[in-house]
C-alpha cells in the first residue's frame, strides 16, 4: 500500500511539473471557456468550468444525507465541512471559558480570540481585539510615554522608541566618505549623503549642448532632449495643438488649462500655473526687501476736514460765500456767478 502511494504520489508530482513546464515555455490560451453572457472566465480543466457553471444556474448537486437536515452545496468540499457539524465529535471542541460546544477547532480558535483573549488596559479596563488599539489608547488616553536613556528623548510610538534605541546600539558602524582626499567618517547613511551633496558637488555636463547638471539623474533626463527618433505626446482635448516630449509636462497642461487647476497665492489671490512659480512670485513680490517695508506714518489730520470746500477767490477775497457758490466757482461757472453776485445785496457778504 505504501509502496502504491509513492507511485501515485510521484505520478501527480510529474504530472503538475510537466503542466508548469508547459505554462512556463508556452503561454497557450486555456480551451474551456464560460459561455454564459458577460462572463469572459476560462479555465484549464473541465471540472473548474462545470462548478463554475454551477454558480451561474445555482445548481446544488452536493446534499446533506443527515436526516432532517435539507441543506444543499455546489462543491463537495463545502459538503465535507457541512458534515462535520453532524459528526458526534463536537462535543470534543468545548470552550473553556463559556463551556460552548463548537464543531470545528479553527471556529474554536477564532470564536476564543475574538471573545476571551480580550486585551485589557490596567488603568481604565478598557477591552481590545489588537494590540495596536490598546497602544494607541495608552498613548492618547493615560499619555504614557518611552524615555531614552541615552539622550533622554521621550517617545509616544513603542515602534518608534525601538527604532530610536537601535540607534545608539549601532555606533560600531560608520560610514567612511570614498570621495579622494576625504576621509571624513560618519555613523548614519544620511550624514554621508547629505555630506557628498554639500562638499563634494560634481558638475554632470552634456556632450550636445554643454549645459552643465548637479545630478547624473537630470542629465539622463536631459539627454532626451537630442535624440533623433523621440517620440512626441499630443494633447488629447479637441482643438488644441500643444505637443510636449515628456509625460508631466503632458499632464501639467491638461491640469492647467483644460481643468483649471492652478496655484493660488494666499497674500494676493493671484492663481498661478505651478508650484515653482508661485514660490518665485511669493520671493519676488511678498518677501523681497525692497517690498517689506516699515509701516508709513499717519497723516495728520487736515483742519478744514469735514467743511465744504472754498475757492482761492473767497480766501484771496477774504468773503465767506455759501457753498453753493463755492461749488459754482471750483466749478468755473462764470455766468451763473455774475448773475448771483447781481442779486446778493452787500450787506449779506460776509468780510472777514
Amino acid at each position: 500500500m505504501g509502496r502504491n502511494k509513492d507511485s501515485e504520489t510521484d505520478s501527480v508530482l510529474s504530472e503538475f511539473e510537466s503542466e508548469v513546464k508547459n505554462i512556463k515555455t508556452t503561454e497557450r490560451e486555456k480551451p474551456y471557456k464560460c459561455s454564459f453572457v458577460g462572463c469572459n472566465l476560462a479555465f484549464y480543466r473541465p471540472s473548474r468550468l462545470q462548478r463554475h457553471i454551477r454558480f451561474h444556474t445555482g445548481e446544488k448537486n452536493y446534499k446533506c444525507n443527515y436526516p432532517g437536515c435539507d441543506k444543499a452545496y455546489t462543491n463537495n468540499c463545502h459538503l465535507k465541512r457541512h458534515m462535520k457539524s453532524h459528526s458526534i465529535q463536537k462535543a470534543l471542541y468545548k470552550c473553556p471559558e463559556c463551556s460552548l460546544y463548537i464543531s470545528n477547532r479553527d471556529n474554536l480558535k477564532r470564536h476564543y480570540k475574538r471573545i476571551h483573549d480580550r486585551l485589557t488596559c490596567k488603568k481604565c479596563n478598557e477591552t481590545f481585539t489588537k494590540k495596536y488599539q490598546l497602544k494607541i489608547h495608552m498613548t492618547t488616553q493615560h499619555l504614557v510615554s518611552y524615555k531614552c536613556n541615552e539622550c533622554d528623548k521621550n517617545f509616544t510610538n513603542l515602534t518608534k522608541f525601538k527604532r530610536h534605541e537601535s540607534t545608539h546600539k549601532k555606533n560600531d558602524k560608520q560610514y567612511l566618505c570614498n570621495m579622494p582626499e576625504c576621509n571624513e567618517v560618519f555613523k548614519k547613511w544620511l550624514l554621508l549623503c547629505a555630506h557628498i551633496k554639500t562638499q563634494h558637488v560634481r558638475d554632470h555636463k552634456c556632450k550636445d549642448c554643454d549645459k552643465i547638471f548637479l545630478t547624473k539623474r537630470h542629465l539622463k533626463i536631459h539627454s532626451k532632449v537630442h535624440m533623433e527618433n523621440r517620440s512626441v505626446l499630443s494633447c488629447p482635448y479637441e482643438k488644441c495643438p500643444r505637443v510636449y516630449y515628456f509625460n508631466c509636462n503632458l499632464k501639467q497642461h491638461i491640469r492647467t488649462y483644460h481643468l483649471g487647476e492652478k496655484y493660488e497665492c494666499d497674500i494676493c489671490k493671484i492663481k498661478i500655473v505651478n508650484k515653482k512659480r508661485l514660490a518665485e512670485h511669493i520671493q519676488k513680490l511678498h518677501m523681497s526687501e525692497k517690498r517689506i517695508k516699515q509701516s508709513k506714518k499717519l497723516r495728520k489730520k487736515r483742519k478744514d476736514a469735514g467743511l465744504p470746500k472754498k475757492s482761492m477767490v473767497s480766501k484771496l477775497i477774504g468773503i465767506n460765500l455759501s457753498p453753493e457758490m463755492e461749488k459754482m466757482i471750483l466749478e468755473r461757472k462764470k455766468d451763473i456767478i455774475y448773475e448771483q453776485f447781481k442779486m446778493v445785496p452787500n450787506d449779506d457778504l460776509d468780510c472777514d
